[in-house]
């Protein structure tokens, strides 16, 4: 059978790295990356045998964007829009707060209020920039096996006023999180959604495609923007000992309670050191923008 779209229907099959990658020989960037998986346009450069963004014709019907892409690849030329990145930073003012939210899921509710699979957050991390150059840090923990959502929005409200700037990247799902702890804590509800008001998204220059590198493989996603601006970080994360991403993360918290007190210890300081690593690459993604 070919590939297509039932390749990620209902779920990503699990015979999809296979299918793809040894049966079909889909590099990692192809036209699969430039358009929708299953569009009429992809549909048919596939039928012709073409899955290289090297081998697009150069007559072949292309939205703005997706002739910015196909053109930055081709040419492996790095695309800035000084203007508009100049733009977007003039409403980020100083004292920047980086924000980070790492959460967690239970199929079966253990906690009063809660959904199946409901993202519950356990961690922040706080990285406090000062227009002088100084930088410091906040950051928050939950203890395991109990509710410490409240606990986690007191301390939140407390380290982050309601009328400064709040920096996140892809600000969603950090507004989400901040929702539901308003829509829970009457107490907390007017501050926690004026930090919802001042928030600003640090994605958006890549996802306007004003900042675009052949790395980025089209994708603004903070996976492949950081090593691509600010490539030390790439090799921090792989350094770090126990937790080096999101759903490790989420595995780790969420398994706390097995471990006994030593090994518990050890497992929170990789969460904070982890989380405080992502609001980190907040600040050096920021420091780029302003260089250019």
């Amino acid at each position: 059978m070919d590939i297509g779209k039932h390749c990620n229907k209902p779920y990503e099959c699990d015979a999809k790295e296979y299918c793809w990658k040894t049966q079909r020989q889909i590099p990692d960037y192809s036209i699969f990356n430039i358009f929708n998986l299953g569009s009429k346009k992809q549909i048919e450069l596939y039928s012709k045998g073409i899955v290289n963004i090297d081998d697009i014709p150069h007559d072949f019907d292309l939205t703005a964007n997706q002739k910015q892409a196909v053109e930055n690849y081709k040419s492996k030329l790095t695309y800035i829009d000084t203007s508009s990145i100049k733009e977007f930073l003039k409403d980020i003012t100083y004292p920047i707060y980086h924000l980070d939210f790492e959460t967690y899921q239970q199929t079966i509710p253990q906690f009063k209020g809660i959904k199946p699979f409901e993202q519950i957050p356990f961690q922040y991390s706080l990285h406090i920039q000062h227009e002088d150059g100084t930088l410091t840090h906040k950051e928050y923990l939950s203890q395991d096996s109990v509710d410490s959502r409240y606990d986690l929005a007191l301390n939140f409200c407390e380290d982050i006023p309601s009328d400064v700037t709040v920096l996140a990247y892809n600000m969603s799902f950090e507004k989400g999180v901040i929702k539901r702890l308003a829509s829970n804590y009457d107490d907390l509800r007017e501050h926690l959604l004026s930090i919802n008001e001042n928030m600003q998204d640090l994605m958006i220059p890549f996802q306007k495609k004003w900042y675009v590198t052949p790395d980025m493989k089209g994708s603004y996603s903070i996976k492949y923007v950081l090593p691509s601006l600010v490539p030390q970080f790439e090799k921090a994360y792989k350094e770090l000992d126990g937790v080096q991403n999101g759903s490790q993360a989420m595995n780790a918290f969420a398994n706390l309670g097995k471990l006994d007190e030593e090994e518990k210890q050890k497992m929170r300081t990789s969460l904070l050191e982890y989380c405080k690593l992502d609001t980190l690459a907040m600040v050096k993604i920021l420091e780029v923008l302003k260089k250019v």
